[in-house]
């Protein structure tokens, strides 16, 4: 049985932007998220925030394992 490897990273960086964005899809197809200081010092807020760009990456990711989990099998069983 094959093992398959999980990496996460999360990135949080200071920027000199001034307008705050929603969560949003990056062309590179990484999530992000951009929040205020007040948020960003308070570790529930922070918290929320890394959790809520992490969440639709995560459905994403395991979506698109899934998908190429199910075409590997399909070829497989129809070689045989």
């Amino acid at each position: 049985m094959n093992k398959f490897k999980i990496t996460v990273s999360v990135n949080i960086c200071e920027i000199d932007e001034k307008k705050q964005n929603g969560l949003k899809k990056q062309k590179n197809g990484t999530f992000s998220m951009t929040i205020n200081e007040a948020n960003a010092i308070s570790i529930d807020n922070c918290e929320k925030a890394v959790l809520e760009t992490a969440y639709p990456a995560i459905r994403e990711s395991v979506s698109r394992h899934l998908s190429d989990v199910s075409k590997k099998k399909s070829m497989k069983k129809n070689r045989n």
